[in-house]
């Protein structure tokens, strides 16, 4: 991640610490099913490590689940709110963009939730976690969806929309206003699946969930727009499984 990336997230760490996480928060009921699905919910003696941990909210969440924890992230300012939320955990400032560390140790699994398309080069991070992920270890990453995420909406009358997608295949750098300001860059996923395959890594599963609202009222009482939009995934998650260590042939 960039420097002044890296600055921005500190600036606006405590906006962002109060608003993303918990019970409540729409990526993460989008994403709760299908981490049951691919981990379990007894962690209990794993060691599992958080890529772009943010304040802590999803490692603590793992952590009661039993696991080990290590959370990092290159932001100091929300490394500092992970400490002090959850100061039994293991929480360190990490750079993404620069080789991990042998010394964390191996992993039975390693998460990344809406951190890669914030890494302008995967290559070093996919590196790191072949690494430190065990034999059949588990790798779970989320990224908002490469077919829609930032495609504008037009709206047609009456009372219908539709995404306008256009340079899907062409890599992007994009500045996202929201959380101050930061760089969103944007591959189309068959260059996602690609870095996967040639890191050794084996699809296990692929999840493209329902868009939900930010707040948690039944279907029925949605809007006609909420309900259009919750048929356009805006994010997806993938899991993987280390089976082999190969020599890496990732390009970005």
């Amino acid at each position: 991640m960039s420097t002044s990336d890296l600055e921005r997230w500190n600036r606006i760490a405590s906006a962002y610490g109060a608003s993303i996480g918990g019970d409540d928060d729409s990526f993460y009921r989008r994403l709760a099913p299908f981490l049951q699905t691919e981990i379990g919910d007894d962690l209990e003696g794993r060691r599992v490590l958080d890529l772009g941990c943010g304040h802590g909210w999803l490692g603590a969440r793992l952590a009661a689940a039993g696991a080990d924890v290590l959370g990092v992230d290159g932001s100091r300012a929300l490394i500092r709110q992970a400490q002090t939320a959850h100061p039994q955990l293991t929480w360190q400032v990490q750079d993404l963009t620069e080789p991990v560390p042998d010394s964390w140790g191996r992993f039975e699994v390693v998460i990344a939730h809406m951190v890669l398309m914030g890494i302008p080069d995967l290559q070093v991070l996919l590196d790191g976690v072949c690494r430190l992920l065990v034999q059949d270890g588990t790798f779970v990453f989320t990224i908002l969806h490469p077919s829609f995420f930032n495609q504008p909406i037009v709206e047609t009358p009456p009372h219908r929309w539709v995404r306008a997608v256009g340079g899907y295949l062409d890599h992007q750098t994009w500045n996202i206003d929201s959380f101050g300001g930061h760089s969103h860059y944007h591959r189309p996923l068959t260059w996602y699946i690609q870095q996967l395959l040639n890191h050794g890594f084996v699809i296990s599963g692929i999840d493209e969930p329902v868009t939900l609202p930010q707040h948690t009222r039944p279907p029925k009482d949605w809007t006609d727009y909420e309900r259009w939009f919750s048929r356009i995934p805006t994010m997806m998650s993938i899991a993987c499984r280390h089976a082999a260590v190969t020599n890496s042939k990732a390009t970005t």
